[in-house]
Formats: structure tokens, C-alpha cells, sequence
């Protein structure tokens, strides 16, 4: 006597709900710390201007705080070695673009000789970072 053996098909399925749930997280992820990229350590408050008009992120940020310490993107140079520190960056060959944000009690004088500094190094694209006031009602 023969037994007549029947195979069930068996279907393999593959649960792609923990796959989903990676992916979420990754998601989740970059989009939260994406947007800590641009938000340096350092507290500036930027001069209030009316005009003021968003720009596209910069490479190369010189930041000067209340206390006048001077930041090139988010390391502190001196007003002595800052046009050096400034070529020793790669980014500044590209476009030779420079952003200056400076805290609104920083004298006049100091963002005048930083900006003179960069322009003996051939650098004429300084932004010079502002807000627009927030309007009382």
C-alpha cells in the first residue's frame, strides 16, 4: 500500500512592520536633528532691521558675541589670526562668501575692521546677519 503524501503549500511572508517602524525612526531622526545644524552654542542678539531677508546656509560663519570674542564657525580665533584661520578653510575658496552675525552691543567699530580684514583678502561677499522686529499689536 502506498501512502499518498500531500504537501500543503506553506507561504512565506515577510512582516515588514518592524521594517516600517525602523524607517519612521530614521525619519524622525534627521528631521529633528537637521534642524540643530544652523543653532551654534553661541547667545548672539542680532540687530533688528525691517529689511531683513532670509539667506541660504553659509559655509562659513564669523560670529562676534557681546563680550566682542570673535567665533569662526563655532571655533573662537583672534582678531590677530582670524584672516589666517579664514584661509585655512576650503569652503572660502568656492564661492568666497563670508556671513557675519554680530550681538547688537558689539561697536560698530569692531564689525567695520573685520569686514575691512576680509576685504584685504579679496573676500566682498559679507552678509551681515539681521532679524526683523517682532511687531507689537
Amino acid at each position: 500500500m502506498k501512502l499518498l503524501m500531500v504537501k500543503e503549500k506553506s507561504r512565506l511572508s515577510i512582516n515588514l512592520t518592524p521594517l516600517i517602524d525602523v524607517l519612521f525612526i530614521l525619519i524622525i531622526f534627521f528631521a529633528v536633528s537637521s534642524t540643530f545644524l544652523e543653532q551654534p552654542g553661541i547667545e548672539l542678539d542680532l540687530p533688528k532691521a525691517k529689511s531683513s531677508e532670509g539667506h541660504t546656509t553659509q559655509r562659513v560663519i564669523i560670529y562676534v558675541d557681546k563680550d566682542q570674542n570673535i567665533f569662526l564657525n563655532d571655533n573662537i580665533v583672534s582678531i590677530n589670526n582670524l584672516i589666517d584661520e579664514v584661509k585655512k578653510l576650503s569652503d572660502i575658496r568656492e564661492d568666497k562668501s563670508i556671513v557675519v552675525k554680530a550681538d547688537a552691543s558689539v561697536p560698530h567699530g569692531l564689525v567695520i575692521t573685520i569686514m575691512d580684514l576680509l576685504r584685504q583678502q579679496g573676500i566682498y561677499k559679507i552678509v551681515v546677519s539681521t532679524v526683523k522686529p517682532q511687531e507689537t499689536k
